[in-house]
């Protein structure tokens, strides 16, 4: 069993890992890693063993399943130590959702995002990058999918989209928006309905003297809208519209234009 003078870090944002002592601890059987991925979504709180069950194998579990999760528990011990408890019929991972890597991404986005809305780009752009760095690819990479875990690691992503429009969004601000642009079209391409995406676009383009440009991108997320949900775009994204057809002079020097981007929530 590790020492428990200081708690593992568990890390979501990647295939699933277990830093201790400045290394790697690895957990190599799926089923293992299926239940500390459930423990540290839930850190801090206690996760019925039914509920365990149902996510390892989704109503085709095992005769003797509460055993076999047993099982599991006991072999995490020896990675976890007195951090993995048992109660009842329950199992928690002690702690705070602070010790995971997740949770300080979650962090460092907010803090961007404050920077961007009071206008200090530079500082969102550095705030983000720390974000950003801390992924090492798709989250849970390695974790089998049950409901929980695939839902969770659903919202890291969307997070992780997030970061990286307002790395874009810094970006524009700090006039770079020519250097975007090429980014920009392919995120509009992959997600051809976040109207977040294509307002930014339509700011890059226009402030880089493509006007036309901007005004086309507008008409293509239009159409898409229109074909795929029978509605026009929302609000900001016609206003921003309007304001690039009348060669708005506030355009070029606004630090930031507003797009209702919604907060992540883990």
């Amino acid at each position: 069993m590790l020492p428990t003078s200081r708690r593992p870090q568990i890390d979501l944002l990647g295939p699933l890992q277990v830093v201790h002592g400045g290394g790697v601890v690895p957990i190599p059987a799926p089923k293992h890693r299926a239940v500390l991925a459930v423990l540290a979504i839930n850190s801090g709180r206690p996760v019925l063993a039914d509920r365990i069950i149902e996510e390892l194998w989704q109503g085709s579990e095992p005769k003797f399943a509460r055993k076999t999760l047993q099982g599991y528990v006991w072999r995490l011990r020896h990675v976890l130590g007195e951090d993995l408890l048992t109660r009842g019929g329950c199992y928690e991972l002690r702690g705070t959702r602070h010790e995971t890597d997740a949770a300080r991404f979650e962090r460092l986005l907010a803090d961007g995002q404050l920077a961007l809305r009071t206008r200090d780009p530079a500082l969102a752009r550095r705030r983000l990058d720390a974000a950003l760095a801390l992924w090492r690819g798709p989250a849970l990479a390695d974790v089998p999918s049950g409901p929980m875990v695939r839902a969770h690691a659903d919202r890291l992503e969307e997070a992780r989209l997030l970061a990286v429009e307002a790395v874009l969004e810094a970006d524009v601000e700090l006039g770079r928006q020519a250097t975007v642009i090429p980014a920009l079209r392919e995120l509009t391409a992959a997600h051809p309905m976040r109207e977040s995406l294509h307002a930014l676009l339509m700011i890059a383009l226009y402030r880089s003297g493509r006007q036309a440009e901007a005004l086309s991108a507008y008409a293509g997320l239009r159409a898409t809208l229109i074909g795929e949900q029978g509605l026009e775009p929302g609000r900001a994204v016609r206003e921003l519209h309007g304001r690039i057809l009348a060669a708005d002079p506030a355009l070029d020097t606004a630090v930031r234009h507003e797009r209702g981007t919604p907060q992540p929530q883990f």
